[in-house]
């Protein structure tokens, strides 16, 4: 196994080295009927911009005649969820006639709307969700939420798909990825391997301390496991890259980001919290960024939209376009800088270059980009040097105009039979989920509210359920597979031999999703541990060891003010403690 790190060294090369506003959104105009994404519409026409997938001018002419009212064209309900099944929901819509018009902001989104449907005093809700993932709602939790039967697998499954780690193709690309550890690991990883911890969990979110699951600090995101095991794989190379600048993933209201988290047992990314926001322009600038391994920042242009960027290690935002650095902190008179007009703060005897960590989460559209998805495709086919990996759905691998290369895991392909059978690790369903229960409770308000939502879900419900043809043909456009490997008409009792679907993912139980928590706790004390906060992609050791400069990987001491003097929240005061000034970063030694 171990043979296989090394060939997928130039892949992880280098240093491998959900707002709670819209959350809880509910009532009021907010959920009023709305223009129905008519496909003759401009963009800046549509409920909210940026959102893919036009209806068809016909069914928008139906549904504003069937529910509009006066001189303004509302006819759609709003419907919210999971970015992957973008296209496949879109098709669905179009070929039931329901009057819905589709927010792909992500799983999480779906599930909270269906649950402020049981919560007393909101009106504003949905009884049907599309989900990347299984839903987290137990009985005992919400007794009078309930699916459409018991049985989760058989009525909600639409399609299956599959969770991958993807890098642009090119000649010699690695074929294959181990999740367990390289021979010869560093005592510091002795806990990890104890506790069958995965190797790829211990990339993604950390070397937990004790026991099998890390809580993503900066100590375990920055801890020498992590490090060996990145600079191992920037050691070895089969392909002509020397290092991965970013991996990008999903965000915290994405099914797709919990289905590696599930698989790899882990709870945290060592990125941070991501808790975009709802597809919009600077949705990204949500997340955060303290991923001890830093990189150069991502600049925004024609195929990216702007990432989070920080003077790391402060929580101090910036983008490429910003100043390159803060100056360092020279003076016990004053840790401000002012510096290109920009009050910024540098407590470190260090500059303090603008970076961005090794994880990236991604909440909004690239642009040239149909789903965030499709960006993470994007932007690794885009990466002409290759230094870009994504950990995506299935769509990251095709969608680009370029097919993405994909590694297998532990030797296992994403062959159809092994995504049916659940031999691929990050093999998964994709849901409609359904609650009967849901009744119209959509109070009027100065009209801006219309009764009828419960009868268009029932029309969407009744078509993707009716005939399992129909929705076998959309899965298939939609480029996922087929809940059944054998037929349409398939079932889990469809008997022996080929037909045999009892044994296939479709059929297998259904666990809640993961209910972990989804963020980092907090950026810690960077100083307690070395890090390797290098911008150029290797990590090694200085004789001078600097904060962010020349393979650094300690960390340069916080200074101390004196008392009476400006500091930063996080320095170190001769006297007393640094008050806040209310600018949120610094104050004075008292």
């Amino acid at each position: 196994m171990s043979t296989t790190w090394t060939r997928i060294a130039k892949m992880l090369g280098i240093a491998i080295p959900t707002s709670i506003a819209v959350l809880a959104m509910a009532g009021g105009t907010a959920w009023a009927q709305e223009t129905c994404p008519d496909s003759t519409l401009p963009m800046a026409q549509l409920p909210i911009n940026y959102v893919p997938g036009y209806m068809t001018h016909a069914n928008a002419v139906a549904c504003t005649a069937k529910y509009g009212g006066g001189n303004v064209a509302k006819g759609c309900f709003a419907m919210y969820g999971s970015d992957t099944l973008t296209q496949v929901v879109q098709n669905a819509i179009n070929a039931s006639g329901a009057c819905f018009s589709y927010h792909n902001t992500g799983s999480s989104q779906a599930e909270k709307n269906m649950e402020l449907g049981l919560v007393s005093g909101y009106t504003a809700y949905q009884g049907i969700g599309p989900m990347s993932r299984n839903t987290q709602y137990t009985a005992a939790a919400h007794p009078t939420y309930a699916l459409t039967t018991t049985n989760v697998t058989t009525d909600n499954v639409v399609a299956l798909d599959e969770g991958v780690i993807t890098f642009k193709n090119k000649p010699g690309a690695c074929v294959d990825l181990d999740d367990a550890f390289p021979p010869n690991p560093p005592a510091a990883c002795a806990n990890a391997i104890a506790n069958g911890v995965s190797a790829l969990a211990v990339l993604i979110s950390g070397n937990p301390k004790s026991g099998a699951v890390s809580t993503a600090t900066t100590a375990e995101c920055a801890d020498p496991c992590r490090v060996w095991l990145v600079d191992y794989l920037a050691s070895q190379s089969c392909e002509a890259v020397n290092r991965i600048e970013h991996i990008y993933r999903r965000d915290d209201k994405s099914g797709t980001q919990d289905t590696f988290r599930e698989f790899l047992n882990v709870n945290l990314w060592c990125n941070g919290k991501a808790e975009g926001n709802v597809n919009a322009p600077s949705s990204n600038l949500k997340n955060e960024d303290l991923d001890p391994i830093r990189r150069s920042c991502v600049p925004a242009d024609g195929t990216h939209a702007q990432t989070q960027c920080t003077y790391w290690p402060t929580d101090q935002k910036c983008a490429a376009t910003d100043p390159a650095s803060i100056p360092a902190h020279t003076s016990a008179s004053s840790a401000y800088v002012n510096y290109a007009g920009v009050q910024l703060v540098n407590p470190y005897s260090e500059p303090l270059p603008c970076t961005q960590g090794l994880i990236v989460a991604l909440s909004e559209n690239d642009p040239g980009s149909a789903d965030i998805t499709t960006s993470i495709g994007n932007r690794v086919a885009n990466d002409s040097n290759g230094f870009s990996v994504g950990m995506a759905g299935g769509a990251s691998i095709t969608a680009p105009s370029t097919p993405n290369a994909h590694v297998n895991i532990n030797t296992i392909t994403i062959a159809p039979s092994n995504i049916y059978h659940g031999n691929y690790k990050f093999a998964r369903r994709l849901f409609l989920m359904h609650n009967p229960n849901f009744t119209d409770a959509l109070a009027a308000t100065g009209g801006d509210t219309v009764a009828g939502r419960t009868a268009e879900e029932t029309t969407l419900w009744n078509y993707v359920s009716t005939d399992p043809c129909d929705m076998q043909t959309i899965a298939i456009n939609a480029g996922f597979l087929p809940k059944w490997m054998d037929a349409c008409t398939d079932n889990c009792n469809s008997g022996g031999g080929s037909l045999a679907e009892v044994n296939t993912l479709a059929c297998l139980g259904a666990p809640t999703g993961v209910g972990t928590p989804k963020q980092n706790i907090g950026p810690g004390d960077v100083c307690t541990a070395s890090y390797p906060c290098v911008a150029d992609g290797s990590v090694g050791s200085s004789a001078t060891p600097s904060l962010c400069s020349g393979g650094a990987t300690t960390c340069a001491a916080i200074p101390v003010v004196g008392s009476g003097l400006a500091c930063n929240l996080n320095e170190g005061c001769t006297s007393g403690v640094c008050t806040d000034d209310s600018s949120g970063v610094g104050g004075t030694c008292n």
